[in-house]
């Protein structure tokens, strides 16, 4: 069979139809060419699905309406990849059907589909152009491996089929830092499939040699270790050609204050400090006259450890990172405390010891800080090749889970840049939306300004975030700066979709339209490593979660 397109699919039949003949012909009629031979089956793919209707007064620069014969109703779904044919110009265009198919009361019986034009295709590629298909042009479906291939959804980290093709599988690049290394941000309301989505990347890093850490707080991924047991997803796993199985290397850790529902979970302590001074204030909330007070307190014990000596950022690091019980610290949480309500006396408008002292209490009572014979995080013992380690703050109140957060990110950041030799590592934050959010972004500008500094030094480290959230509009603008790889599942609410349709430049309004109407597990993906955004059917994770249905 000859070679008539870049996409080397099969030449339109040789038949001298008008377009509308051919619009109510099934395919079968189309030519009169003898059957293709068996190793050329699979061009079928990419038979005639319509021609180019004339355009109406409305149209767009965009947007074209296609007919569909009837006999080719099966084929004419949302999502499919065309390719159509200038009868006039012979040049190609790529296409996404991204509505329809609509039923006109028509003599001929035709289906009439929306498509959006992605560009001109040359050379395998799209680019853009000035000019839009003549009405009667013929347009073909894309073989799936066209597809993928104009897409670039190959990978090895994989997520599961495209929509609207016959199971054209969706991968990540675990070696690209286009990808994991530039962050991801995965979103969904209840019920959508969000953490499904978020356990399915853990197990694919991890695969691919990455260190994982999750921070847990619901206590749902505390048992991936084992396989996922539900009937129903172990016959879903079928259908993407795996079985259920449980994370090899697999540890669960745990506040010495809280509790875990795994037996062999180990208990750690934090160290107050080790948290920078400016974030700390932050995360406790603390008033202007706290900070300064704070600050004051902070000062008198470095200034008594360290004196005037400069340290270097590799011997801070290495300090930083030591987790034995015995580690040297300038201060403790209660000698902080001690420290603030000795100088309450003088407290003023802008020095409040006396507030100060009260949350630092709180602190104390909670039980997570400064505990003896207790280690604290070590990122050397949780940063190895496939190690997913879970941090279960499922029970832990919302100050600890935040304080957590910081150390975790600055521990493993620091670690990363004190061993080069560290395997890729990305850290998973669900609910997002908690430890840091819009409305407080205004008081939190040190811990946003420690986030962008992890995530954009973090690139050239191997160094990943993954943020979650079933809130993405209470998350700040720069978060979403920071994600350049989006998993967006079924989200209702104009709120938050209005924050992700304002900071997602590539994802037309068509496909946003289709976001409230997602089912369970679909999610459009926009990324990097994509030439277009993919409406892509996530696979189902292999290890068990809790409250997996």
């Amino acid at each position: 069979m000859p070679e008539s397109s870049t996409l080397d699919s099969p030449p339109i039949g040789e038949t001298t139809s008008s377009p509308e003949e051919v619009s109510s012909t099934p395919p079968k009629e189309m030519s009169s060419a003898p059957p293709p031979d068996e190793e050329e089956m699979p061009s079928l793919q990419s038979l005639i699905l319509g021609i180019v209707a004339a355009d109406p007064a409305t149209a767009t620069n965009e947007q074209i309406t296609v007919l569909v014969p009837p006999a080719n109703r099966k084929r004419a779904v949302r999502g499919r990849f065309v390719r159509i044919e200038d009868k006039s110009t012979s040049t190609e265009y790529l296409g996404r059907v991204v509505a329809g198919p609509f039923f006109p009361d028509d003599p001929s019986g035709d289906v009439r589909l929306t498509v959006e034009l992605h560009g001109e295709l040359t050379n395998r590629r799209t680019c853009d152009c000035g000019d839009r298909p003549t009405s009667g042009s013929a347009v073909r479906e894309l073989v799936d491996d066209r597809v993928g291939e104009l897409l670039g959804c190959a990978g090895d980290m994989y997520l599961g089929t495209l929509i609207g093709t016959d199971g054209l599988p969706v991968s990540l690049q675990s070696k690209s830092k286009d990808v994991l290394p530039r962050n991801v941000g995965i979103f969904g309301t209840v019920g959508s499939g969000k953490s499904n989505t978020s356990q399915v990347l853990i197990e694919e890093a991890a695969n691919a040699g990455w260190a994982v850490i999750i921070l847990d707080v619901e206590g749902e991924y505390v048992g991936m270790d084992a396989a996922a047991d539900i009937p129903r997803l172990t016959y879903l796993l079928s259908d993407h050609g795996m079985k259920p199985a449980g994370i090899k290397d697999f540890h669960v850790l745990h506040p010495v204050s809280c509790s875990s529902e795994r037996p062999d979970a180990r208990p750690f302590t934090l160290r107050i400090a080790d948290l920078e001074t400016p974030i700390l204030t932050e995360l406790i909330q603390a008033s202007m006259a706290e900070r300064n007070a704070l600050l004051d307190c902070v000062d008198h014990f470095l200034s008594k450890a360290y004196g005037r000596a400069s340290v270097n950022e590799a011997d801070r690091i290495a300090t930083l990172l030591d987790p034995s019980p015995g580690a040297a610290r300038p201060f403790t949480l209660q000698q902080l405390c001690d420290r603030a309500r000795e100088r309450s006396p003088r407290t003023s408008e802008t020095m409040d010891f006396l507030g100060l002292s009260n949350k630092l209490l709180a602190l104390v009572y909670s039980g997570a800080f400064d505990q003896p014979n207790m280690p604290s995080f070590d990122p050397a013992g949780m940063l190895a090749p496939g190690r997913v380690t879970v941090i279960d703050v499922s029970v832990a109140s919302d100050v600890v889970k935040n304080l957590a957060t910081a150390d975790l990110l600055r521990k493993a950041f620091g670690y990363k840049i004190l061993k080069e030799a560290a395997p890729p590592t990305l850290v998973v934050i669900e609910e997002a939306h908690s430890f840091i959010s819009k409305e407080k972004v205004q008081t939190m500008q040190a811990t946003l300004q420690m986030l962008r500094n992890v995530t954009r030094r973090g690139r050239k480290r191997w160094f990943a975030a993954a943020f979650v959230s079933q809130q993405p509009g209470h998350l700040p603008a720069e978060i979403f700066e920071l994600c350049n790889t989006r998993l967006v599942h079924t989200l209702r609410s104009m709120h938050n979709l209005e924050s992700l349709m304002a900071t997602t430049s590539d994802i037309t309004r068509d496909l946003w339209a289709r976001c409230p109407m997602l089912g369970t597990g679909e999610a459009i993906v926009s990324s990097p490593q994509f030439h277009r955004p993919a409406v892509v059917t996530v696979r189902p994770a292999a290890s068990r979660r809790k409250f997996a249905r």
